[in-house]
């Protein structure tokens, strides 16, 4: 009788522990560690990013006659009203690449960028870190600089060219960074890892990173054509999470041996499990002149569009996925789409599903056909078909784009010379670029 008594609460134990242990693991679970978000604000958070997919879906509540109505501003004024330097060009040996900017679920807005020990090159010429600083008071202070990912001990482990996605249940943010080799240089013995790192608690927390390369490409993979790529990385900047939660990134990939740019190809690399893991798409846009960084944004009616810095002709290339980014159609120049052979940011800003009187979709990138551009807003009332452009400051490199709480636009970038720090904030509006004015309808 007393082994009976026993085995029962045994049962019980091994029952509870195997449904906890399923819900990790299956692809309904929470994601990553099953660690929910744990910092809201105080007195629990109203306002979110993205929350119903399509932008932005709290209260426009900036003026626009204050610092979000003045646009960029030279660099050399970025200390001033409305803007700030948030990383030097350098700081003694370290130099300040490849910035993005996050909103957090909390309305903290996140400045990320590459720390290159000892010059401003890409991996593999330097050790790289992936670095922070944090604004809690909408861009015009910023906290001290944080290591988001570990100590870069040589250029052989490196984390730089961070991705990121702010998942909107858990809050938890994703982050892929690169290292080790070079995209153009490596060959089949020794290439590009990818390694993926998660933040909680809004950012303050950052786990280890996590090598998800055999996952997605290289001899190890399980995938027989994607064993052969010679290469591949994410394009740094911001990703993308569709209205049903899907995330996605574009992995820039080097099929072969061959190292010109019209071999490149973009496929997009994506999770529908909260980031546990990653899948590749079945294809990606043809092109004659090639693939580079590119970023995705979700449409209307639910296909997604691809942005793509252009290797030759001045003109963003387009291209679209009826299939939630597993194949691509063909992509195409954009004539009224001006852009540098620079990376740049592009985002959902309204949409007449979350009550809005336009949908509107904007993007941050070069202008100018030679490097490094200058960085300008480009506007589309009518998913991608049409655009309109406004000329945002002085020659920049790489920039990042993110809606603010307060409704207005906040943007990070290169504000040096070619590819260069330092990396300036500023915030801008509506009414500033375009002379429009977003309302609501419902």
């Amino acid at each position: 009788m007393r082994k009976r008594y026993f085995f029962i609460p045994l049962a019980v134990i091994i029952i509870i522990t195997g449904i906890y242990i399923w819900a990790c693991k299956h692809p309904w679970g929470t994601g990553i560690g099953d660690v929910k978000n744990e910092g809201g604000a105080v007195g629990g958070w109203t306002w979110t990013q993205n929350e119903k997919g399509l932008g932005f879906t709290g209260e426009m509540t900036y003026n626009p006659k204050g610092p979000a109505g003045q646009g960029m501003i030279p660099s050399s004024r970025a200390a001033g009203y409305g803007g700030s330097n948030v990383f030097p060009r350098n700081n003694g040996n370290n130099y300040y690449r490849i910035p993005t900017l996050v909103v957090a679920k909390n309305g903290d807005i996140l400045a990320f960028s590459d720390k290159r020990k000892g010059g401003a090159g890409d991996v593999p010429n330097h050790p790289i870190e992936t670095v922070m600083r944090r604004s809690t008071d909408n861009g015009t202070n910023w906290g001290p600089e944080t290591l988001v990912s570990p100590t870069s001990p040589s250029k052989d482990l490196s984390y730089g060219d961070g991705a990121y996605i702010l998942d909107r249940e858990t809050g938890n943010i994703i982050c892929m960074v690169v290292g080790d080799a070079g995209f153009l240089t490596t060959d089949r013995n020794k290439y590009p890892k990818i390694r993926l790192i998660i933040g909680k608690n809004n950012g303050h927390n950052w786990s280890e990173p996590i090598d998800i390369t055999d996952e997605i490409y290289g001899p190890n993979c399980k995938n027989p054509e994607r064993q052969q790529w010679y290469a591949a990385f994410v394009t740094a900047g911001n990703g993308v999470q569709l209205k049903d939660g899907r995330m996605l990134f574009v992995l820039n990939v080097r099929p072969s041996s061959a190292t010109s740019l019209q071999s490149i190809r973009n496929y997009a690399l994506y999770s529908d499990d909260g980031g546990n893991s990653w899948k590749v798409s079945k294809t990606a846009p043809q092109t004659s002149v090639g693939g580079s960084e590119s970023h995705i944004v979700e449409l209307s009616n639910g296909d997604l569009l691809m942005s793509t810095r252009p290797n030759s002709g001045g003109k963003r290339y387009l291209a679209k996925s009826k299939d939630r980014g597993e194949n691509w159609e063909a992509a195409y120049p954009q004539n009224d789409f001006n852009s540098s052979p620079s990376n740049g940011d592009i985002i959902y800003y309204t949409s007449t599903a979350n009550g809005w009187d336009k949908n509107r979709i904007i993007s941050l990138a070069g202008a100018k056909s030679g490097s490094p551009g200058e960085p300008t807003l480009s506007i589309s009332y009518d998913d991608g078909n049409t655009w309109k452009q406004k000329l945002a400051g002085q020659a920049s490199g790489y920039c990042s784009i993110a809606i603010l709480p307060d409704g207005s636009i906040g943007m990070l970038y290169e504000s040096g010379g070619p590819y260069a720090g330092p990396i300036a904030f500023m915030r801008t509006s509506l009414e500033w670029a375009f002379n429009d004015t977003a309302t609501k309808t419902k």
